[in-house]
């Protein structure tokens, strides 16, 4: 009744592209390696929001993986920093991701 609405889920583009941490239970052709890197700053009302810089590294890797002709990346490592940025009123928490993966196309 009172506060924020429910967001209706919107499709990432590309979602049909796997982005995942382990290896792929079928028969692939490696392409290629591929790094992504994104990140959220915080702003005025809000903090540093992390799922905002994962959605960012995953959508480069997947844009990526199409690029090279694949259709999943595997054996991804996402890692990520805690970092201080310049803001307008001062110092401001930026929170950085970093991934890279595996670019591979199923047969």
């Amino acid at each position: 009744m009172f506060g924020k609405k429910p967001k209706a889920p919107v499709e990432e583009p590309n979602s049909h592209v796997l982005v995942i941490t382990g290896d792929l239970n079928m028969n692939y052709q490696i392409i290629d390696s591929v790094f992504a890197m994104d990140n959220h700053a915080e702003g005025i009302f809000s903090s540093a929001d992390p799922g905002k810089a994962f959605a960012g590294v995953r959508a480069q890797l997947r844009e990526k993986a199409l690029e090279k002709g694949g259709n999943a990346v595997v054996n991804c490592m996402f890692e990520y920093r805690v970092s201080v940025g310049q803001g307008l009123l001062g110092a401001k928490q930026v929170m950085e991701i970093f991934a890279y993966g595996t670019v591979v196309r199923t047969v």
